[in-house]
């Protein structure tokens, strides 16, 4: 497993994307070449499906020429950075095979590029897509496998299902995903949402929104908290930021990212700023 090829992919959809006029064509040639590849990872047959949700996820579309955006890609051995940092972290975290899919990310969806730096990743149980444009940093492409392939290492440990999965520990697994970051790169390539509020009103959202869906199981659920949503006043990224604060606040100055990886969600939790004990206001 690692890193697949899909530099090969994606040079012959840029041969055909050339040959190929209408829309519906490119349209079809994308789902041949990038979608259909991808469909036994997802575990379905479904590939017009597929190409929608990957289209709302950050992959690129295929209206528009991306020749340059993957020769640039290869000019900066994308591939092969991506392939040594997989490597390591593997090494170090006594993490699973995955196999790791690197794409070109829509540069028009605008909220992804605004919020999370033009780059996006998506982890299965045995795989990893990244979504990324050329002019990411090496070291922000490391941030980037090591909060994905961290996910990887922590599912392998809890054994937990997208649909099994409580809110609290989708909220700790991004955390420690970020702290992981912290530790391996540099918290100068922490996710924007690590630092977005300011404490004042951290224990009021918790309270009011967090704490009484803590358990609510379902990574579908968790999306209105973990994200935000505007309608029902959730603040953006509260999920994201509380889970970083929660696991930063638990983790002792000695923790590392490896011996935290099996600790609990429950554990983590109660030694954080966000417990309070039986008796307590």
């Amino acid at each position: 497993m690692g890193v697949v090829r899909t530099d090969k992919w994606l040079r012959i959809y840029c041969q055909k994307w050339r040959k190929v006029d209408s829309l519906s064509e490119k349209m079809s040639l994308h789902r041949q070449v990038m979608i259909e590849p991808l469909s036994d990872i997802f575990e379905t047959k479904n590939t017009r499906a597929l190409q929608q949700f990957l289209f709302q996820a950050g992959l690129v579309r295929p209206d528009v020429s991306i020749d340059l955006e993957v020769e640039q890609l290869m000019d900066r051995s994308a591939w092969i950075e991506t392939q040594k940092q997989l490597t390591y972290l593997q090494k170090k975290w006594t993490g699973p095979d995955v196999k790791l899919y690197l794409l070109p990310v829509e540069k028009r969806h605008s909220f992804l590029m605004k919020e999370l730096g033009g780059k996006m990743g998506i982890t299965l149980p045995k795989a990893i897509i990244l979504f990324i444009h050329s002019r990411l940093t090496k070291r922000e492409l490391q941030a980037l496998v090591t909060h994905e392939y961290h996910h990887s290492c922590r599912l392998m440990h809890t054994k937990l299902t997208e649909k099994s999965m409580p809110l609290l520990e989708s909220m700790v697994m991004e955390g420690l995903a970020e702290l992981a970051v912290k530790e391996e790169i540099g918290t100068d390539v922490n996710a924007a949402w690590t630092s977005y509020y300011d404490q004042r009103w951290i224990h009021d959202w918790f309270n009011r929104w967090i704490r009484p869906n803590l358990f609510l199981k379902d990574r579908k659920k968790h999306q209105v908290y973990l994200y935000g949503n505007e309608q029902v006043k959730v603040p953006l990224w509260l999920g994201y930021y509380i889970g970083y604060q929660l696991v930063h606040s638990a983790a002792k100055d000695t923790d590392k990212t490896i011996t935290l990886l099996d600790e609990s969600a429950e554990a983590l939790f109660e030694r954080s700023i966000f417990f309070e004990k039986k008796g307590t206001n």
